[in-house]
């Protein structure tokens, strides 16, 4: 499939159709049709034209464990070990990549809101936040000023999950109050308390890896995914049929390429307190891992996605069988004798990657790389 040719006939029908169109899997769809779709539906209609091999490339470089500090070359270590490791969303390159945080102004809008109900007030006739939060506290300080406590300000919820979340923000309040914050100020900096722990929740609730469906994207070997054509290339075999490998087949989606985000504050914010379901977990994913940017669909992405903790926290995860390896057109002698040394003990096939002399276009090198000049050198 051509991505960057569907792109230019993309923008020639303007931004009203780029809002309404995604490509997903190097098809055009309705973005609206799209959204309609659950988990399931999802799932199996992308997986209908799933590619055969998925492809992931490695920069093949040294980097430090954030928990040991020791240097680990992951690249190697997931072309030994046949793993992939899953990341937080928090460490992609592109600052809009799966993200689903909420500005702090909605937040305290709708938190005010669902505040106020559980302190029995009605706030349907208000519309701005000063109102509502002025309600708010006015309702807490006279509770606090009887009871000299916040503990039971609340209506007792059937949710054990909203019971805990109300003692935690009547919690908050109190210790800013003995910190000796006024009021209001306590109550406004209990909330941003809350906002920010929930915000950071939200970007850890899933951990990812991403493959491509081609081994010869000069962006993706130029970029920091293959350190400027000095790493390689790992190719799968994908598994659909094979039990093993059922739980990375079942979380593999494609993602959706488009213009447009979704203001998802107050679905998150209704999320709040609630214990996750298939479907909340699905709205995450949909509209937040799932969704990337136009621009980037040249990279036709696939992603293993699970939620945190899966795997008891351990993210460094058994994939489908290797069956290639591509080495980067500028990788060492050195370092291309000590994959291809790999390659030789685990047997697998392996070829270099090198320009195309006619096109701007990686292709296979015809010559074996033991054969090649530059390699006997070394």
């Amino acid at each position: 499939m051509d991505i960057p040719n569907m792109l230019k006939s993309l923008m020639q029908y303007g931004p009203a159709f780029l809002n309404s169109y995604c490509i997903v899997n190097g098809e055009i769809l309705k973005l609206e049709d799209v959204e309609k779709m659950g988990c399931d539906e999802f799932s199996v209609r992308s997986k209908i034209n799933m590619p055969t091999h998925l492809y992931r490339y490695f920069p093949d470089i040294e980097t430090r464990d954030k928990e040991t500090g020791e240097f680990v070359n992951y690249s190697i270590q997931g072309l030994k070990n046949n793993t992939v490791f899953l990341q937080s969303p928090t460490e992609f390159d592109d600052v809009y990549d799966s993200d689903i945080s909420i500005s702090y102004d909605e937040y305290e809008h709708l938190r005010l809101i669902e505040y106020c109900r559980r302190c029995g007030i009605e706030t349907e006739d208000l519309k701005d936040t000063q109102s509502i939060g002025n309600l708010l506290v006015k309702k807490l300080y006279e509770y606090f000023a009887e009871n000299k406590s916040l503990e039971d300000a609340f209506v007792v919820s059937e949710s054990e999950e909203e019971n805990l979340a109300n003692k935690l923000f009547a919690l908050r309040i109190e210790n800013y109050i003995v910190k000796k914050s006024e009021f209001g100020a306590a109550v406004k900096t209990a909330l941003f308390d809350e906002y920010n722990e929930y915000t950071s929740e939200l970007k850890k609730t899933f951990r990812t890896v991403c493959f491509t469906t081609t081994p010869y994207s000069q962006l993706m070997w130029g970029g920091m995914y293959a350190n400027c054509h000095k790493g390689f290339c790992v190719e799968y075999s994908v598994m659909p049929n094979d039990q093993k490998y059922n739980d990375v087949f079942n979380n593999l989606y494609p993602v959706i390429y488009c213009k447009t985000r979704p203001n998802m504050a107050k679905r998150l914010v209704g999320m709040k307190d609630k214990p996750p379901t298939t479907e909340t977990l699905w709205d995450l994913y949909s509209h937040g891992v799932l969704r990337k940017s136009i621009d980037w669909a040249f990279q036709n992405e696939w992603r293993f996605v699970l939620p945190r903790n899966y795997y008891n926290g351990n993210y460094n995860v058994e994939f489908f069988p290797i069956s290639k390896v591509y080495l980067g057109n500028r990788m060492s002698p050195e370092r291309r004798k000590e994959i291809i040394s790999i390659c030789h003990e685990k047997n697998i096939p392996y070829t270099g990657v090198t320009r195309n002399p006619e096109v701007f276009e990686m292709q296979d090198c015809d010559v074996l790389c033991e054969n090649c000049p530059n390699y006997k050198k070394s």
